[in-house]
C-alpha cells in the first residue's frame, strides 16, 4: 500500500510538473509557462494593517523595473501605496524591498476628493519612467477625469508628474492597461497603446479597447489627441432574461450590445505587443449574462460564479488571451484568435488576469485574489511566460484568425 501511494504521489507530481511546462500556441505565437511568483506577505502588525500597507485584496497592479530587475507593485486598493518587490523567478516568492509609499504625494488623494474614488488601474515602465492610469469608481455618471500620469521608479524620488486625459474619452476605454508600441508601428509620435474594456458600460468597450496617444513633453490638465486603433461599440438593448430552455443562449451578451462573446461579467485587464500582434489578457464568462446579486445568479442557472455581491455576472470564467494583428486594425479588419491561459492559479475561479508587461522574450502576467490564506487577505501572483519563438517580428508571417470578431 505504501509503495502504491509513493506512485500516485510521483504520477501526481509528474503531472504537475508538466502542466507548468505545458505551451500554448496559436498564429505561429507559442507560449511556455515557467510558473508564478508569489508576491511578499507582510507580517501581521495592527498598525501595519490598519493603514493597508500590505498585498491582501491587491488587484495585481505591477510593472516590471529592467534595470532594478524588481517589480513595482500596488499593495491593499483603499490605501493605493506603492512598493517594490524582488523579482526571484518563477516558483519564487518575492522579497518586500522598499516599504509602500504614496508616490503621487498627496496628488491621488486630492483627485478623488475631487471627483470621487480614484482607482490606479495600470502601471507600464518605459525608458525611465513609470506611466500609470486610473478611472473614477463606478463611474455611472460618466464624469471626465484626468485619468494618466508618470514618475521615477525610485519610491525615495518619484518626481511625480501629472494628471492629464485623452481627449474625447473617458476612463473606461483609457484607463486600465498600457503598453508601447513597437517603433515600426508607431505614427504621427503615438507611442503609447491605452485602453479599457467594461462590458457594461455605453461609453466604454465591450472586449479590448486600443486607443493611442503621444505623451512625451506632456503638460499637466492637457488633453492628448488620440487615434482610435481598436474599440467596440455598445449598443443600447435592454436585458435579456436568462432562458435556460435555449442552450443557445449560453454565452450570448444581452447587456453589451451583442459583441459576440462579451459579457457583462468578462473582464480585460492587461495587453503586451509582440511584433506586429497585440496579446490581450482577462478573463471569459462562459454561462450566462446576468445582472443582480450572484446568490440569484447561482440559483437560476445552477452554475458556479465567485462573486458574492450585486453586479453584472457570467460565470462559471476562464482565464483567456486574445491576438490581434496590428496591420490588420490599421486596414480595419478587427479579426481576433482566442487562446487559453490555463494557468490560472485562482482557488476561488476568478481567474481574473490583470497587468501584463514584456521584457524581452518573457512576459509577466499578474492575477488578482490568486491565492487565499485560511479564506481571508486574498493576494495576486506574477504569472511568468515564455515566448517561444518570434517568426512574425520580422513580418514573414501572415495573420491567421481561427475566430472572427463582429
Amino acid at each position: 500500500m505504501a509503495v502504491l501511494k509513493v506512485a500516485f504521489h510521483i504520477l501526481i507530481l509528474a503531472i504537475l510538473l508538466a502542466a507548468r511546462s505545458e505551451r500554448v500556441a496559436a498564429d505561429e505565437l507559442s507560449l511556455e509557462y515557467l510558473g508564478h511568483i508569489d508576491v511578499p506577505r507582510v507580517p501581521w502588525d495592527p498598525t501595519v494593517y490598519e493603514a493597508r500597507r500590505h498585498f491582501g485584496f491587491s488587484r495585481g497592479v505591477f510593472c516590471y523595473v529592467p534595470e532594478r530587475d524588481s517589480f513595482l507593485m500596488i499593495g491593499h486598493p483603499y490605501a493605493q501605496l506603492f512598493a517594490e518587490i524582488s523579482n526571484p523567478g518563477p516558483g519564487g516568492q518575492a522579497r518586500l524591498l522598499h516599504d509602500f509609499v504614496d508616490i503621487t504625494q498627496g496628488s491621488l488623494a486630492r483627485q478623488s476628493q475631487k471627483y470621487g474614488q480614484i482607482n490606479l488601474q495600470s502601471l507600464l515602465y518605459d525608458r525611465g519612467r513609470v506611466y500609470l492610469s486610473a478611472e473614477k469608481w463606478y463611474n455611472v455618471s460618466n464624469v471626465t477625469v484626468e485619468t494618466h500620469a508618470s514618475f521615477r521608479p525610485d519610491l525615495d524620488d518619484p518626481q511625480f508628474d501629472g494628471w492629464w486625459r485623452v481627449a474625447g474619452h473617458l476612463g473606461q476605454t483609457t484607463g486600465y492597461y498600457m503598453t508601447r508600441l513597437p517603433d515600426r508601428y508607431v505614427r504621427d509620435g503615438r507611442w503609447l497603446l491605452t485602453g479599457g474594456s467594461l462590458t457594461w458600460r455605453s461609453l466604454s468597450s465591450p472586449g479590448p479597447c486600443a486607443i493611442l496617444v503621444d505623451p512625451d513633453g506632456v503638460r499637466r490638465g492637457e488633453a492628448l489627441q488620440p487615434e482610435v486603433l481598436l474599440r467596440y461599440q455598445i449598443g443600447h438593448r435592454g436585458p435579456v432574461p436568462i432562458d435556460l430552455s435555449n442552450p443557445a443562449h449560453r454565452g450570448m451578451s444581452t447587456f453589451s450590445g451583442s459583441v459576440d462573446g462579451w459579457m457583462g461579467g468578462c473582464n480585460v485587464g492587461g495587453v503586451v505587443a509582440i511584433g506586429d500582434r497585440l496579446v490581450f489578457f482577462g478573463r471569459q464568462g462562459k454561462g450566462y449574462d446576468f445582472y443582480g446579486t450572484a446568490d440569484e445568479y447561482r440559483r437560476l442557472t445552477g452554475l458556479d460564479e465567485p462573486g458574492t455581491s450585486k453586479g453584472y455576472y457570467a460565470g462559471p470564467y476562464e482565464a483567456a488571451m486574445w491576438i490581434y494583428s496590428l496591420d490588420a486594425l490599421r486596414r480595419g479588419d478587427r479579426s481576433v484568435i482566442r487562446m487559453p491561459f490555463p494557468w490560472s492559479v485562482a482557488e476561488q475561479g476568478d481567474h481574473d488576469l490583470r497587468n501584463a508587461c514584456r521584457h524581452g522574450n518573457l512576459i509577466y502576467v499578474s492575477e488578482a485574489s490568486a491565492k487565499w490564506f485560511g479564506g481571508e487577505d486574498p493576494q495576486p501572483v506574477i504569472h511568468v511566460l515564455k515566448i517561444v519563438g518570434l517568426p512574425f517580428e520580422t513580418g514573414q508571417a501572415a495573420f491567421s484568425p481561427t475566430t472572427a470578431s463582429p
